[in-house]
């Protein structure tokens, strides 16, 4: 399912859309702002047994 939202922040626009990339992820969106843009994806797994903590990894290039 495709949703986008827009709206203009001071002079620039501002849209939020998700559904249209990373398909393969749990969840995406892709943050437009003047000309800056940002994909951000999401991804689970079931838990394993055994482990106190909630393991976390972020990669950011």
């Amino acid at each position: 399912m495709v949703s986008s939202f827009q709206t203009v922040i001071g002079d620039k626009n501002f849209s939020v859309d998700t559904g249209k990339l990373a398909q393969q992820a749990n969840g995406s969106v892709v943050v437009t702002h003047g000309g800056s843009m940002v994909l951000v994806t999401a991804t689970m797994a079931t838990p394993r047994a055994g482990i106190d903590f909630f393991p976390l990894t972020i990669d950011f290039e």
